[in-house]
């Protein structure tokens, strides 16, 4: 089982590294995932659609690498099992969505970032739920490492109405650096079990 633990460990941090890699492709797209500026999202995924490939492979396959973190998350502690079944369901359905400004670009327009923007929302929904639900089921764990994923936790759960408004969507600098340190925690916790 502990190979099995260090190859979901490792899945975790590579999801959390490829997830920055993501945000850091598309810091040329400043109204990136802002439904306030949709238009001007297009206009600048246009103007880049090297970052904008980049960003969506980036979130593509890190999204893709947080669901056996979650199964290796559930294996290891199963009162952690229904929560990592929430977060991960939320990182697949928001990898269905991170192509979108790949299709946008190639002439589906607007619609294809709202897709985006709707998944990415669920996403932070149900990582939200998953984290909170993964808090009250963590028996062994560091104290530390439970609180931080009620915190983080809480703090996407808003960012689930990022669709509505840019307020929303900018506290995803507040809860996204959070499900971060809380995955790569547990992902060394995990490697060490």
């Amino acid at each position: 089982m502990t190979e099995a633990h260090r190859l979901a460990a490792a899945c975790g941090i590579l999801g959390v590294v490829l997830n920055l890699v993501a945000v850091g492709a598309l810091q040329g797209t400043p109204h990136t995932y802002k439904p306030g500026h949709v238009d001007l999202w297009l206009a600048e995924s246009l103007a880049a659609p090297g970052a904008t490939m980049v960003s969506a492979w980036a979130f593509t396959v890190g999204l893709a690498l947080l669901v056996p973190f979650c199964v290796g998350l559930a294996r290891r502690d199963g009162g952690t099992s229904t929560g990592a079944a929430i977060v991960g369901i939320g990182a697949l359905l928001d990898a269905v969505g991170t192509f979108g400004p790949v299709a946008a670009i190639h002439g589906g327009g607007q619609a294809f970032l709202w897709f985006t923007l709707l998944l990415d929302s669920c996403f932070n929904f149900l990582s939200g739920l998953g984290l909170l639900a993964i808090a009250a089921g963590m028996r062994g764990w560091p104290r530390g490492l439970r609180a931080l994923a009620i915190v983080a936790g809480l703090a996407s759960l808003p960012v689930a109405l990022q669709f509505q408004s840019d307020a929303f969507a900018g506290l995803l600098a507040v809860s996204g650096p959070l499900w971060c340190a809380w995955i790569v925690w547990a992902s060394v916790a995990l490697a060490r079990a």
